[in-house]
């Protein structure tokens, strides 16, 4: 799953979700997959590779160059 997606975790909590709004046909649940894509495309994400780039260097510098964020 790593090498598709660096954060499958999160790809797979918005599918789930999108596929709620999908079921359901909620205009809430939409509102919510979207500030959830944006709090964690923006926020969660990027905090997150911070940390991982200062403990593992050049090692998460070159996945991240060969991994995709999403997909």
């Amino acid at each position: 799953m790593y090498a598709f997606s660096r954060h499958p975790m999160y790809v797979s909590e918005l599918t789930l979700l999108l596929g709620w709004v999908i079921f359901y046909g909620s205009l809430a649940l939409l509102i919510a997959c979207v500030v959830w894509y944006i709090f964690f495309n923006y926020y969660a994400m990027p905090n997150e590779e911070r940390v991982l780039e200062a403990h593992f260097g050049e090692a998460y510098r070159e996945y991240k160059s060969k991994v995709p964020r999403w997909l």
